[in-house]
């Protein structure tokens, strides 16, 4: 019986990291109902590596997919990238990113590693923005941890629609869709034939 219980603990944490890899112990543990020392013991048979071990591993692994942009030009840390996909990045603010005298954090700071995951999920040599439609949701504050999801959807010549959503802890703070143009010969050209003009709302 306590090795079905811990098969299926093994089972779900797993599935929990595959949902969100930046889970710490202390979140798995509140997860799963379990101690801190048992998702330790866990990790060690599943040969799971701990989250900082976890998310160095998963940058140098996404780092060397970047093809349109250099890793320093991206805003925030990618962890994860599926060129032309999906692609995953981490921004641990703090009081650089806030706006004077107060703790919220400015909100161009979280347009830019929108902005800049969109470029990066495109794998050609030269990408820009040619169009985006924002939506800020909500505030983030000093010391939150801002992750970004960016998803590729319709694909037209040079031109993509990419899809970005910001999160800090479970609460979706900001939501984006991007017209990214390869710049190589189209991006002078109208993004209104699968896009549109740039907004908020």
């Amino acid at each position: 019986m306590r090795s079905e219980l811990k098969l299926k603990r093994h089972k779900r944490l797993l599935r929990l990291l595959g949902t969100d890899p930046l889970m710490s112990d202390l979140d798995l543990a509140k997860e799963l109902g379990v101690s801190v020392g048992t998702i330790r013991l866990d990790r060690s048979v599943l040969n799971v590596p701990e989250l900082r071990a976890r998310t160095r591993q998963m940058a140098e692994n996404a780092s060397s997919r970047l093809t349109s942009m250099r890793h320093e030009e991206v805003l925030g840390e990618i962890i994860e990238l599926e060129p032309n996909s999906l692609a995953l990045s981490v921004l641990q603010t703090n009081r650089e990113y806030a706006f004077r005298h107060t703790d919220l954090i400015a909100d161009h700071h979280i347009y830019t590693q929108a902005a800049t995951l969109a470029i990066a999920v495109i794998e050609r040599d030269m990408v820009v923005v040619g169009a985006a439609r924002v939506n800020f949701k909500h505030y983030a504050s000093v010391g939150d941890r801002l992750i970004a999801r960016a998803k590729v959807g319709t694909h037209k010549d040079d031109k993509y629609v990419v899809s970005v959503r910001t999160r800090v802890g479970n609460s979706e703070i900001f939501v984006a869709r991007f017209v990214v143009v390869a710049a190589e010969g189209s991006a002078g050209e109208n993004t209104d034939q699968i896009g549109g003009s740039a907004n908020s709302g």
